[in-house]
């Protein structure tokens, strides 16, 4: 089965939420930073789930050319996007740095607690 990308999003969200909640309560953090930064990174989690989907192994078959060129111009897209909503975020809209990284790595932290719980899952022979 593998690592499920769809638990991996909703982790995500759910950590974005309880971070966001955690740092309005207790003013650790600027909430919306941390909401923007993760909003950031589940976004680029989604396209790059997109390019991925677009480049797999059938992608060589000359009846689906044109998928490489969709997924390229998807690549493309997503780093001007990116590009220029960093730019915006850091000299346009007041952001708050270190919130915005907590926000940032809250997907890798996602990441991380699904693969640990695939390979426990895997270890005791249920996926």
């Amino acid at each position: 089965m593998g690592v499920d990308l769809a638990r991996i999003k909703r982790l995500h969200v759910a950590l974005m939420g309880a971070a966001a909640a955690v740092a309005y309560m207790t003013g650790w953090a600027d909430a919306s930073s941390v909401l923007l930064g993760g909003a950031v990174m589940g976004l680029n989690f989604y396209l790059l789930q997109l390019i991925a989907g677009l480049l797999r192994p059938d992608v060589l078959d000359a009846a689906k050319r044109g998928r490489a060129a969709v997924a390229v111009a998807a690549f493309v897209l997503k780093f001007s996007l990116f590009l220029g909503l960093l730019v915006a975020v850091f000299w346009r809209v007041p952001v708050e740095g270190l919130s915005f990284a907590v926000g940032v790595t809250l997907l890798l932290v996602a990441c991380v607690i699904e693969a640990a719980r695939y390979e426990w899952l895997d270890a005791k022979g249920v996926a």
